[in-house]
């Protein structure tokens, strides 16, 4: 395929027009379908129903299918010739679960963003299982990620382990030594599912179907939570309330009846990309001076 055919097609897909896709690219309309049936021909696929003497056409179902994939090669050939004509670079995909970006790895950041030579840094959030199909495409270069998953092509490494905690804007004075999970009331939660091992420890203490329950998918909803509804409490990982601390007059309290650690991992791919190679030491090093 020509990235020209591309440009052509990926016009028609806006114009719907033949005439109309001629004027825009500066071409004749002859040549916009001679190129059109070229590309057709190369990749065996119908892409428009057309007849002679309508300017106007449909895209058939193939190439409703072929448009994303044309979108690709186009941004693909930019990037190639990007690539081309600038000075090279060094660059960083990492992705990480929401509370451990926000938490554990604003530091990490910030010493790679201040590190020389300059690294342009791309970071990306998302859950630990897509963090391990993304890692598996290449499309991250390091992960962090709150489970392990089995793969042949990434090394898991396990990076540090911390405490669950209560927090709160309730002053519980006679807590001191810690709150027991049959003390806390379950219509006054705020719950985020940390992971299938803290499930099964938080569904033994409490009923999972409580009514008056506010269940939410990042932490920082949690503290707003929190200042919105006086009395309520939230059990979270000791680095989020710590986190939480900074900015806001939170309550802290440790739990009797613990559940199980949370434990982090870094992820890698087996064969993994130049730059990761190159600054796997100073990562390493950033990240235990973090920790």
């Amino acid at each position: 395929m020509h990235i020209d055919d591309i440009e052509i097609f990926l016009t028609l897909v806006r114009t719907f027009n033949l005439s109309k896709t001629a004027e825009q690219l500066h071409l004749s309309q002859s040549t916009v379908s001679r190129r059109l049936t070229v590309l057709e021909n190369n990749i065996g696929i119908k892409l428009f129903e057309r007849k002679r003497g309508q300017k106007k056409i449909k895209v058939t179902p193939k190439g409703q299918q072929f448009i994303f994939i044309a979108q690709r090669w186009s941004t693909l050939w930019q990037e190639i010739h990007s690539l081309r004509n600038t000075a090279p670079h060094l660059s960083l995909a990492i992705g990480s679960v929401d509370s451990l970006n926000t938490t554990f790895l604003l530091p990490f950041y910030q010493k790679l963003i201040k590190h020389t030579p300059k690294t342009k840094l791309k970071i990306i959030t998302s859950t630990s299982p897509e963090l391990y199909e993304l890692l598996e495409k290449h499309e991250i270069d390091i992960g962090f990620v709150l489970r392990e998953i089995s793969s042949k092509n990434i090394i898991s490494e396990q990076v540090f382990r911390e405490p669950m905690v209560v927090i709160s804007m309730s002053n519980y004075n006679d807590k001191r030594k810690g709150i027991h999970p049959s003390d806390l009331d379950p219509h006054f939660e705020i719950l985020l599912n940390w992971s299938p091992t803290y499930m099964i420890w938080h569904n033994y203490w409490w009923d999972p179907y409580i009514s008056g329950r506010i269940e939410v998918d990042t932490t920082s909803i949690i503290v707003e939570s929190l200042k919105d509804n006086p009395g309520h409490w939230s059990i979270v990982p000791k680095s989020v309330a710590l986190h939480a601390l900074l900015s806001h007059n939170l309550y802290v309290y440790e739990l009797t009846d613990p559940p199980p650690d949370r434990i982090c991992y870094k992820i890698t791919h087996r064969y993994p990309n130049s730059i990761v190679v190159q600054k796997t030491e100073l990562i390493n090093d950033y990240i235990h001076d973090i920790i």
